[in-house]
C-alpha cells in the first residue's frame, strides 16, 4: 500500500501546477525587481566549491576574487554528500566558514539546494530512489541528476536537506539569494515509481480512462487499456515514434515536465517557510530546455539559465566556432528575461570546456562579449563557471577565471575583469528616468512558445530534416535583425500588448486560440504565423476537417498540401513580381490555396516542383490589423527576415537591417551591439551619440555601447 504522506506529498507537489504558467507568464516585473537595484545594472559573480580545495586556501582565493571586482559567488549545489554525511547528521561547519569568508571580502552568496548529487549511503539504503532509463537500467551513484523525481523517498529525503539549509541560512543577511537544484531538464524515468505517478497523473488529467482511451487513438493497433492500472510509459528508448502513440508520448512528455516543475516547486515553498523575504529562489535551466519547460515554474520568483556558447560546434563564418552560437545567447536573454521581467546567467563559460566532442579556445574578446550581449538582453546578474580550474573530477580540463594554481588569471577571467570594471563606470550613468525610444516600442515583438507544441513536433517530424529549434531560431534571428524588441509569451497571456506577434509553426490549436488570434488582428494587431501551424488539436489528433482547417478563415487561405524534400534537395520560392528575390527551401513546405474572396494577398510563391505557381506566403487584412502566412521554411532564414521586414514597413513600424551575428539591444537608456560574425560592422549610431564603450565599426567579438 502506498503510504499516507507519498499520497498527500503529491497532491501538494502537483498543485496548482495547471496555473503555474500564468504566474510565470510576463508582466509588471515590479514584484521580481524588487531584489536587483536598477542603478545595479547587472551583477557579476563566480562560482567556487570550497569542498574541491584546502581549507587554507578559502580565505586567499575569495579575497582574490573580489580583488577581480567580482561582486558575488555561488556554493554548494554538489554537496550533499558534505552538508549530510551520514543520514540525518548533518555538518554545516565549513559551510558556515566559507559563508563567513566570502562575506569578509565583501562577496554576497547564493546558496544552492544540493539535489543533483544525492550521497552514497541514500543510494545504498533506498536504491528505489534512482532514475531508470529507457533501456530499463538503473541509475547508480557516482554521477548526477541519477534521482528519481518521482519517488516518495527521494522526495521525503530532498525536504528534509532543503529544510535544514533553510533553517540555517534563510535569515542570514550574508545570503542574497537561493538556486535550487542543478540544471534540472526533466529527464525521461521508466522507474516504478515514474509509472504509477504517470498512472495518477492521467487519472487526474482524464477522470475516466474511456477519455483518455479517445484522447490517446486507443482503437490504433487495439492500444486501449482496460484501467489507469495497466498503462504503461510510452518507451520511445524501445520503440519509435511509428511504434508508439503520438499522443501517449505528448502526455508522458507533459507529465515529466510537471514532475520536474513540482520537485522545484516542493523545493521553494520548503525554503519560503524558513527564508527572509528578501532572499530570492530561482533556478538555472539549461539555455535550450526541452524535457523540461520553465514555464511551469512560476512560483520560483524569476527564472536563470546556463550559458556555454562555444562548445565544439561549427557556427557560420570562418571564426564562429571560436565566437560561439550566434542565436543561443539571443534566444536564451529574451526567453528567460521574458517570464518575469527579470533574469540573469547563472554559468557563463570563462574560457574552454571540457565536454564537448572537439572544445576549441574562444575568440579573445568572445567572454567580453557575451557578457555585454547579456547586459544588452536585459539580465541582472551574470556568474561564471567557475573561479577556479580544478584539479580533480571529469571537468578538469575546464577552465576558470584563475588556472589549477589559484593565482595565475586566465585570458577569460581577464576580459571578466574588464567588463566589470567597464560596467562600474556604466553605472555612474544611468539613468533612472529613460524610457525605450518610440521608434522600437513600434516595432515590440511577442513570440508565442509552447513545450506542449514543441514536443508534439518532435515527436511527429515527418521529415527527419525537420529541426523545430532552428526554425524558431531563423525566426528570432529575423526578428533581432530588424530591430525589434523580443518577448516570449503563452496562451494565457496578453496579446494586445504587442504590435507583433509571432507564432512559429504552432501546430496544437483549438477554438478558443484561433478566436484570441482573430480578436488580436481585428483590433490592430500583426499576426505573423509559419509552417505546420493549425494542423492539430490539443491532443495531437487531427480535427474531422479540411487540412490546417480551424486557421484557414483567419488566414484567408487553407493549405492545399505539403511538402518536404530529400538531403541535399532545394526548392524554390520566388517573390513575386517581375525579378522576385529567390529563396532555397528543404525541410518543410505548406503549399497554400487563398479562399476566393477572403482578400489574401500572395507574397510569395513556390517556383519548382509540380505545384510551381502556387501561393508560399500570403498575408491579409483583418479589422485594423493583419495576419502573414509564411508556409515554408527557408533554409537560410532570408525569406522569414524579408517577410519580416515587409510585414514591419507595412505597418509603420520601420525596420532596421542588421547582418547575422549582429545583435542591437537596448536596455535602461543605453544601446548594446555585439558582433558573432566574423566580418567587422559599422553600426548606425545616431548622430549625436555619445560611445560609452568600444569603437565603430564593430569588430568581429567586438561590443558597442552609447547613447
Amino acid at each position: 500500500m502506498r503510504k499516507i504522506f507519498a499520497a498527500a506529498l503529491v497532491l501538494v507537489a502537483f498543485a496548482g501546477l495547471a496555473a503555474a504558467a500564468q504566474t510565470a507568464a510576463p508582466g509588471p516585473a515590479a514584484d521580481a525587481q524588487r531584489f536587483f537595484p536598477k542603478a545595479d545594472l547587472m551583477t557579476i559573480g563566480a562560482y567556487y566549491y570550497p569542498e574541491h580545495w584546502p581549507a587554507s586556501q578559502w580565505e586567499r582565493d575569495l579575497r582574490r576574487m573580489a580583488e577581480l571586482g567580482f561582486e558575488f559567488t555561488h556554493f554548494g549545489e554538489f554537496a550533499w554528500g558534505r552538508l549530510e554525511p551520514r543520514d540525518g547528521a548533518f555538518d554545516f561547519a565549513w559551510l558556515d566558514r566559507a559563508v563567513d569568508l566570502a562575506a569578509r571580502a565583501g562577496l554576497k552568496v547564493i546558496l544552492c539546494t544540493p539535489t543533483p548529487c544525492p550521497p552514497a549511503w541514500l543510494g545504498e539504503k533506498h536504491p528505489e530512489i534512482y532514475l531508470v532509463r529507457g533501456d530499463g537500467r538503473r541509475m547508480e551513484h557516482g554521477t548526477r541528476a541519477n534521482g528519481s523525481l518521482a519517488n516518495d523517498v527521494f522526495v521525503r529525503y530532498t525536504r528534509r536537506i532543503v529544510a535544514e539549509l533553510g533553517r540555517r541560512y534563510g535569515r542570514d543577511p550574508r545570503v542574497w539569494g537561493w538556486q535550487l537544484d542543478n540544471e534540472p531538464y526533466g529527464p525521461p524515468d521508466y522507474s516504478p515509481s515514474a509509472r504509477r505517478a504517470f498512472q495518477d497523473w492521467l487519472e487526474r488529467r482524464y477522470g475516466t480512462v474511456e477519455a483518455m482511451n479517445e484522447a490517446w487513438g486507443g482503437a490504433f493497433w487495439s492500444t486501449a487499456y482496460d484501467s489507469f492500472a495497466q498503462v504503461l510509459i510510452p518507451n520511445e528508448a524501445l520503440f519509435g515514434e511509428d511504434s508508439l502513440s503520438p499522443h501517449a508520448v505528448l502526455d508522458f512528455r507533459r507529465f515529466t515536465a510537471d514532475t520536474q516543475a513540482a520537485f522545484l516547486h516542493l523545493q521553494r515553498d520548503v525554503l519560503r517557510e524558513h527564508v527572509r523575504p528578501e532572499q530570492w529562489i530561482t533556478t538555472n535551466y539549461m539555455n535550450v530546455t526541452e524535457s523540461a519547460d520553465p514555464r511551469r515554474t512560476g512560483r520560483l520568483d524569476f527564472i536563470s539559465f546556463t550559458m556555454y556558447p562555444v562548445r565544439g560546434v561549427k557556427n557560420p563564418g570562418e571564426l564562429g566556432f571560436r565566437l560561439g552560437d550566434p542565436h543561443r545567447l539571443a534566444m536564451a536573454v529574451d526567453y528567460f528575461r521574458s517570464f518575469k521581467g527579470v533574469t540573469g546567467v547563472m554559468e557563463l563559460q570563462p574560457g574552454q570546456v571540457n565536454w564537448a566532442r572537439v572544445n576549441p579556445q574562444p575568440a579573445p574578446g568572445a567572454v567580453r562579449m557575451w557578457l555585454w550581449h547579456a547586459f544588452g538582453g536585459g539580465l541582472s546578474f551574470a556568474c561564471t563557471y567557475r573561479f577556479r580550474q580544478p584539479l580533480f573530477g571529469s571537468e578538469l580540463y575546464h577552465a576558470g577565471i584563475v588556472g589549477p594554481d589559484g593565482v595565475t588569471v586566465s585570458r577569460g577571467g581577464l576580459e571578466f575583469a574588464r567588463v566589470i570594471a567597464e560596467m562600474r563606470g556604466l553605472r555612474e550613468l544611468y539613468d533612472p528616468a529613460a524610457r525605450m525610444p518610440e521608434r522600437l516600442a513600434a516595432r515590440r515583438t511577442a513570440f508565442l512558445w509552447s513545450h506542449d507544441v514543441l514536443w508534439d513536433l518532435e515527436t511527429h517530424r515527418q521529415s527527419a530534416l525537420w529541426d523545430t529549434w532552428a526554425h524558431r531560431n531563423r525566426l528570432m534571428a529575423a526578428v533581432k535583425a530588424a530591430g525589434a524588441p523580443l518577448d516570449y509569451i503563452g496562451e494565457g497571456d496578453d496579446f494586445a500588448a504587442y504590435p507583433f506577434l509571432v507564432a512559429p509553426a504552432y501546430q496544437l490549436v483549438d477554438e478558443a486560440l484561433v478566436a484570441k488570434w482573430t480578436r488580436y488582428v481585428e483590433v490592430g494587431g500583426h499576426l505573423v504565423l509559419t509552417c505546420r501551424t493549425g494542423q492539430k488539436t490539443k491532443s495531437g489528433q487531427l480535427p474531422e476537417a479540411p487540412w490546417a482547417g480551424l486557421i484557414a478563415p483567419l488566414v484567408g487561405a487553407g493549405v492545399e498540401l505539403f511538402d518536404n524534400l530529400l538531403d541535399g534537395d532545394r526548392g524554390l520560392v520566388r517573390m513575386k513580381g517581375a525579378g522576385g528575390k529567390g529563396y532555397a527551401w528543404n525541410s518543410w513546405a505548406d503549399v497554400l490555396a487563398p479562399a476566393p474572396g477572403a482578400g489574401a494577398e500572395t507574397l510569395a510563391v513556390y517556383a519548382d516542383q509540380f505545384y510551381a505557381g502556387q501561393p508560399a506566403v500570403v498575408t491579409r487584412r483583418l479589422g485594423r490589423g493583419t495576419v502573414t502566412y509564411i508556409g515554408a521554411d527557408s533554409v537560410d532564414g532570408a525569406l522569414e527576415r524579408d517577410v519580416l521586414r515587409l510585414v514591419y514597413g507595412r505597418a509603420g513600424a520601420a525596420p532596421e537591417s542588421h547582418p547575422p551575428g549582429v545583435y542591437v539591444e537596448w536596455r535602461d537608456g543605453f544601446f548594446v551591439a555585439v558582433n558573432y560574425s566574423s566580418r567587422p560592422y559599422a553600426v548606425p549610431v545616431a548622430a549625436g551619440s555619445r560611445i560609452l564603450v568600444g569603437a565603430n565599426p564593430l569588430p568581429p567579438a567586438g561590443v558597442l555601447v552609447w547613447r
